[in-house]
C-alpha cells in the first residue's frame, strides 16, 4: 500500500512543477546571489511540502511517519545545475537563480546513479565479515550516501523526474544496526568532541539547533549540545554569514537518546555524518522531553497553500527554517519574502510552560488594525515588518505565523481574520488552544475558495534561553 501511494504522489508532482526560480535583491552580487539561492531553496521546499500534504490529506494516519521524514528533508534539499540571471538597476543587484528539467534533471539523475553505485558497493561490504570498527565505518557512509540520495531523488521528482533510480536499503535500517555497535558516550562535553573533532577545519558552521525528530522545540539538551559543540568550532552567530550548517535530530530511546547530525555545505549536499549513542548519564540532569508535542502537529499538517503564492517569514540573518534559539538581550528583525503583492496578518502563539495563548499583531492602521501589504518594488525583497525585538522573559517556546493572499481587484484584503480580546497586557487574544487556533484560522481562509485569489501560509519557531 506504502509503495502504491509513494508512486502516485511522485506521478502528482511529475505533472506540476517543472521549473523553480528564487530571487535576490543585494546592492552586492555576491550576496544577492546567496539570497536568490536561500530563496530557491525554500521555494523548492514549498513544493515538496504542499503536495505532498495535499495527498496524505486523502489517505490514513499510517502514512504519518513518511510525512514527517520528507518535511524534514525538505528544509535542507540540495540544489545543482542551477541558472543566474542578473541585471542592475538603482546600484542594485536583481539576481533570479532558476532551477529547471530541462538544464539540471540530468545533473540530478547523474548523481543519483553515483550514489546508488556507491550505496551497492557499501552494502556487499557489509556481508564479508568486518570489524566492528570497520562495519561502523561503512554504516556511517551508507547513512550518508541514503540521505543524498533521498534528498537528490525528491528535487528529481519536483522537476518532473521520471525513471529515476531507487534504493531498498532505508535510512532507518542503517540507523538501527549503527544503535547496535555505537559506544555509549557518557558526557555531553564527550559527544561534541567526537564531532567536532572532525569538522574543525570547516569554517564559518552556523549550528542548527538539534531537536527530537518530528518536533520544532528546543530543549535544555539540545541548547546544551549546541553550546558545547560551539566551543570547539568557529562558528557564526547567522546563518547568512556562514558557508556550512551543522544539523541534526535525536530519538529518545529507553535509558538511551540517539543523536544524528549532518554537516552540509551552502547548496545543503552532505559532507559528513555523524551518530552518537549518549548514556542517560549525560542528559538526565537536562529538559530532553518536547513539551508542545500537539501544536508542533498542529502546525506542520495542512497548512495554507494555493496557486503558485509563496510567503516566507523569518529572523533577518537566521536560517528560515523552524526551530532557532535565542537569548535574554537577543534583538531580532522580523523579515518577510513574497514572490506577489500580498496583504497579510500574523498570528503569535505564546507555548511557555505556565502560559499558552494565540494572539493577533497589531501591525496595520486604525481602519485595519491587524493586516497590512506587501506591494510593488518589495516582492522578491526581505522586507523588514518588525524590528529591534528584544528577546525577553519569561522565556520559553513560541512560534509566529504569516497568513497571506493575493489582493482582490479592488486592492482590498480577502482574508478572515479571527476574532479577538485585548487583555490587561496588551495582547488582543485569540481564545482557545494555540493548537485549536491553528486548525480553526486556516479553516476560515479556505472555507470561500477562489481561483483568482491564491492563498499562503509560513511560519517561525523559537525558543527563548536565559544566559
Amino acid at each position: 500500500m506504502l509503495k502504491i501511494f509513494l508512486i502516485f504522489w511522485i506521478v502528482f508532482i511529475n505533472l506540476y512543477a517543472l521549473s523553480i526560480e528564487g530571487n535576490g535583491i543585494s546592492p552586492i552580487e555576491k550576496k544577492a546571489k546567496k539570497e536568490a539561492l536561500e530563496d530557491l531553496s525554500n521555494n523548492i521546499s514549498v513544493e515538496v511540502k504542499s503536495e505532498f500534504i495535499s495527498q496524505t490529506k486523502v489517505t490514513n494516519k499510517s502514512y504519518k511517519k513518511v510525512q514527517e521524514s520528507l518535511l524534514h528533508l525538505s528544509s535542507h534539499l540540495p540544489i545543482k545545475g542551477v541558472t543566474y540571471h542578473i541585471q542592475k538597476e538603482n546600484d542594485l543587484f536583481k539576481v533570479t537563480a532558476s532551477l529547471s528539467s530541462e538544464r539540471s534533471l540530468n545533473v540530478y539523475k547523474e548523481e543519483l546513479i553515483r550514489l546508488k553505485e556507491n550505496i551497492q558497493k557499501s552494502s556487499e561490504l557489509l556481508n564479508h565479515k568486518q570489524t566492528t570498527q570497520s562495519k561502523y565505518i561503512i554504516l556511517n557512509n551508507l547513512l550518508q550516501d541514503i540521505e543524498n540520495f533521498n534528498a537528490h531523488k525528491t528535487v528529481a521528482m519536483v522537476l518532473g523526474g521520471e525513471d529515476l533510480p531507487s534504493i531498498s536499503l532505508t535510512k532507518n535500517e542503517v540507523i538501527l544496526q549503527m544503535k547496535k555497535i555505537e559506544k555509549d558516550i557518557s558526557s555531553i562535553a564527550l559527544a561534541s568532541k567526537v564531532v567536532t573533532k572532525e569538522i574543525e577545519d570547516y569554517q564559518p558552521i552556523y549550528i542548527s539547533a538539534i531537536r527530537v525528530s518530528g518536533s520544532n522545540e528546543i530543549t535544555q539538551f539540545a541548547k546544551l549540545f549546541k553550546e558545547s559543540l560551539a566551543t570547539d568550532l568557529h562558528t557564526t552567530k547567522y546563518s547568512d554569514q556562514a558557508h556550512y550548517f551543522l544539523r541534526g535530530d535525536y530519538e529518545i530511546l529507553k535509558n538511551t537518546l540517539f543523536v544524528t547530525l549532518y554537516l552540509s555545505d551552502a547548496h545543503n549536499n552532505i559532507l559528513k555524518t555523524f551518530t552518537l549513542k549518549l548514556q542517560e548519564d549525560a542528559y538526565k540532569d537536562t529538559k530532553y522531553k518536547p513539551s508542545i508535542k500537539s501544536f508542533d502537529e498542529s502546525i506542520r499538517s495542512d497548512f495554507v497553500q494555493s496557486g503558485n503564492l509563496s510567503v516566507k517569514i523569518g529572523f533577518k540573518g537566521y536560517l528560515r527554517d523552524n526551530g532557532i534559539d535565542l537569548y535574554g538581550g537577543d534583538h531580532v528583525d522580523i523579515v518577510v519574502k513574497t514572490n506577489k503583492p500580498i496583504c497579510y496578518f500574523l498570528l503569535g502563539h505564546t507555548l511557555k510552560k505556565d502560559e499558552k495563548f494565540s494572539y493577533l499583531l497589531p501591525i496595520g492602521s486604525d481602519e485595519a488594525p491587524f493586516t497590512n501589504k506587501i506591494t510593488g518594488a518589495e516582492v522578491n525583497t526581505n522586507v523588514t515588518i518588525l524590528d529591534d525585538i528584544l528577546i525577553d522573559k519569561p522565556y520559553g517556546n513560541e512560534n509566529l505565523q504569516i497568513f497571506a493572499s493575493t489582493l482582490k481587484k479592488d486592492g482590498q484584503c480577502p482574508l478572515a481574520i479571527p476574532k479577538c480580546q485585548e487583555n490587561e497586557d496588551g495582547y488582543c487574544i485569540v481564545y482557545g488552544k494555540p493548537s485549536k487556533v491553528v486548525g480553526h484560522t486556516r479553516a476560515l481562509n479556505l472555507k470561500k475558495r477562489s481561483h483568482k485569489i491564491q492563498k499562503a501560509e509560513d511560519s517561525i519557531s523559537w525558543t527563548s534561553f536565559r544566559h
